[in-house]
């Protein structure tokens, strides 16, 4: 039987829940940071905006998100953001199925080891770049 999540604010650190339904994330970008273009063949990637501003491109779409915003992009759909504001932004980000901790656990440790992994390393992770 799962184990139920009950955290209050600011419990729990960047990872909220890894199950293999959801992955739920608390992330900080700081300015000029973001992603690059990319899809996910198999699952939703999803963002819920907590503070600051970010530029979304999801489709065909480009719009700012600001607090209480949410974004959603369903499997095969290209996109993207970046914060192109002088402060960090900070949001949830889920992905369902589950999944997504365990491909940022690898790709630290890689990054950490001074290894950039390769096209197959993302792929595998269902992390399709453009």
């Amino acid at each position: 039987i799962a184990q139920p999540i009950a955290l209050g604010p600011g419990e729990g650190g960047a990872v909220k829940a890894d199950r293999m339904e959801l992955a739920l994330l608390e992330i900080t970008f700081d300015p000029g940071s973001g992603v690059d273009p990319h899809f996910h063949k198999g699952h939703s990637d999803s963002f819920y905006i907590l503070e600051g501003e970010l530029e979304f491109h999801v489709g065909d779409e480009v719009f700012t998100a600001t607090p209480g915003a949410y974004v959603l992009a369903p499997p095969n759909v290209v996109h993207w953001f970046r914060n192109k504001t002088d402060s960090p932004v900070r949001l949830l980000n889920i992905h369902t199925p589950g999944g997504f901790v365990q491909y940022r656990t690898e790709l630290r440790e890689l990054r950490k080891q001074g290894v950039e992994p390769d096209r197959a390393f993302y792929e595998r992770h269902d992390v399709f770049d453009v």
